[in-house]
């Protein structure tokens, strides 16, 4: 039996190796997937089409926004540039964002910066710190300023949201949204893994997001992959099924919920058993609803 000063000690050692594995498992770290560019669609009212390429510290380091105690790469680190464009267009209503995103490996994100275009359009730049994340958000001052570059938009405001206290045991690394497309195509959660999770800043709020494991769906799947050969690829898979869940850490200071392409909320995600390549995203849009986003389109890596 362990005296009462050593159990205590203890039990705090073990604690600690808790948090500690936790936070390697949350670091781990993600090769690109077998894609370096996929289109998402639900034609003609929502096209995803996304970018992926690998660069370095040095070539990222010129656009990352400069703020104390700023997560910064050192010039030969190496980087994930991820860029997706979202189009909505139903009835008379059209939407276009443009996203950029800089992450390292390990999917901790560095800089987000997202756009949307038109009369009502915005400029927002999130910038991820050591305790927190740096926003800025620009908007066009009148119709002839929205026709401009959003640099030259003249109405702006920068702030700054502090993560929770318990962030710093509860998340190893804290990643993006747009870090689940990833994520999904890496085998995300394990193979053996029931559930994993990871914690996530989308708009003002940092969440904890779990990916569980829910089976599999018969899939019928039509797209065209074009790489040093084009190929049509229409067939039926059964697909594992994954439950994408996010929990505000703060659900009293929540003001707009956890958005991934469009889609806020809970989100169902649908990839191919052997290749785990993303085949479809289902959740529900604001003013649309319920809505399933197939892939049509994939490039693969070479």
């Amino acid at each position: 039996m362990l005296l009462p000063g050593i159990k205590a000690n203890f039990y705090f050692f073990i604690g600690g190796l808790l948090c500690l594995a936790k936070s390697i498992s949350a670091a781990e770290i993600h090769p690109l997937p077998k894609w370096r560019e996929l289109t998402l669609e639900l034609s003609p009212a929502i096209v995803v089409k996304a970018k992926l390429k690998a660069t370095v510290g040095k070539e990222a380091i010129p656009v990352l926004l400069n703020r104390p105690k700023a997560l910064t790469p050192s010039d030969d680190s190496p980087l994930y540039h991820l860029t997706v464009e979202t189009r909505l267009k139903w009835f008379l209503s059209s939407k276009t964002w443009l996203g950029n995103l800089w992450l390292q490996p390990n999917m901790q994100a560095l800089q987000r910066i997202r756009i949307k275009y038109g009369k009502k359009g915005s400029y927002k730049l999130y910038r991820y710190a050591q305790h927190g994340v740096y926003r800025i958000r620009k908007e066009p001052a009148n119709k002839e300023n929205a026709f401009e570059p959003p640099e030259k938009w003249l109405k702006g405001k920068e702030s700054f949201y502090p993560f929770p206290p318990q962030a710093q045991q509860k998340c190893g690394i804290v990643t993006d949204p747009y870090s689940i497309l990833l994520l999904i195509s890496n085998n995300f959660p394990a193979k053996g893994q029931a559930s994993a999770s990871l914690c996530m800043f989308n708009k003002k709020n940092l969440y904890r997001v779990n990916f569980e494991r829910a089976g599999t769906q018969s899939l019928q799947v039509d797209y065209v992959s074009k790489g040093s050969q084009k190929k049509h690829i229409k067939t039926t898979v059964q697909a594992e099924k994954i439950l994408v869940r996010p929990a505000a850490f703060n659900p009293d200071d929540m003001i707009e919920s956890f958005e991934f392409l469009g889609m806020e909320g809970d989100i169902i995600l649908l990839r191919d058993p052997a290749s785990h390549l993303l085949l479809q995203v289902e959740g529900t849009v604001p003013e649309f609803g319920r809505a399933k986003l197939r892939l049509t389109h994939i490039k693969p890596a070479p």
